[in-house]
């Protein structure tokens, strides 16, 4: 570009049929950029069905198939009994509650009862804000019973029915589920994943038995990740010091601990293993996930 030449914005073209943009009913090119047309298509040749024949309105106990957490001011309460998740909370291989140990009183307009977490809940971070684009669509299943907690309004709580949700979390990590997620995030509403894109994604059936192994790997996983987390809240208490905006202080001393390193490392050497064995069973290269080498 010459000195003083005007910048003039990169524009993307797609060809695509009236038809397709009338069952889609998307007018920006991004959401038909050829990598998310390519996904849909292997995954509509695998008969996937939309994740909505998997999450009921109402659950038998009364819960909602799907909600987010409070809305409104945000009161936080250091001793309050309830656990309170942010989107920062989330991570890879699970929930680190040391970074931003936030928590709540129980029964306060923080602690609605229709978005507290149980186990075998699927966590995902639905939006994000400029420069934090790689925060949404994270997605992590509660492995256990974490004691009270809930979450923010930019947390998606699902629940479902009829499908394992170990292997729901884990194929939205996938590159087929991280596409879906990806569409809509170069899509108009940008910055927002609502509850109508969560019910639409795309979810291949697979036998149940490879998605108990997929449960089975991913407890296998969540356990390192929960050792880790142990490891760094006893760090956190012992050195009695403030985590750090995003959990900057605390995360520099949990490194410097051997055991710490050595847990976190093999979670997510544990989840690489698992994505990458789900991929090939979903590209049809394997009939099974087979088990982790270590």
């Amino acid at each position: 570009m010459k000195p003083g030449e005007p910048i003039v914005p990169a524009t993307l073209e797609v060809s695509i049929s009236r038809a397709e943009m009338l069952r889609h009913n998307r007018w920006n090119a991004g959401y038909y950029e050829d990598r998310f047309r390519r996904n849909e298509r292997r995954l509509r040749k695998l008969r996937s069905v939309p994740l909505d024949k998997f999450i009921p309105e109402e659950l038998p106990d009364g819960s909602k198939g799907i909600t987010y957490g409070q809305v409104g001011a945000r009161k936080l309460s250091p001793h309050g009994s309830v656990r309170y998740l942010q989107v920062i909370n989330i991570r890879d291989t699970g929930i680190d509650f040391s970074i931003k140990p936030d928590r709540v009183a129980e029964g306060s307009h923080n602690d609605p009862e229709r978005s507290r977490v149980i186990q075998h809940d699927i966590l995902m971070t639905n939006t994000a804000f400029r420069g934090t684009e790689t925060l949404i669509g994270r997605c992590v299943v509660i492995s256990r019973n974490y004691g009270r907690l809930n979450i923010s309004q930019d947390i998606d709580r699902i629940r479902v029915q009829g499908v394992n949700p170990y292997y729901v979390g884990t194929f939205l990590k996938t590159r087929f589920g991280q596409l879906q997620i990806q569409r809509f995030v170069h899509g108009v509403d940008s910055q927002k994943i609502n509850f109508g894109h969560v019910r639409g994604f795309l979810l291949p059936v697979l036998p149940a038995s490879v998605q108990e192994e997929v449960e089975d790997q991913y407890l296998g996983m969540a356990r390192c990740h929960d050792r880790a987390m142990a490891i760094k809240e006893r760090i956190l208490a012992a050195r009695n010091i403030q985590p750090g905006r995003y959990g900057e202080a605390i995360n520099e001393l949990a490194n410097q601990n051997a055991s710490y390193r050595r847990a976190t490392s093999e979670a997510q050497e544990r989840l690489k293993h698992l994505i990458s064995e789900l991929e090939a069973v979903l590209e049809g290269e394997q009939k099974k996930v087979r088990p982790y080498p270590g």
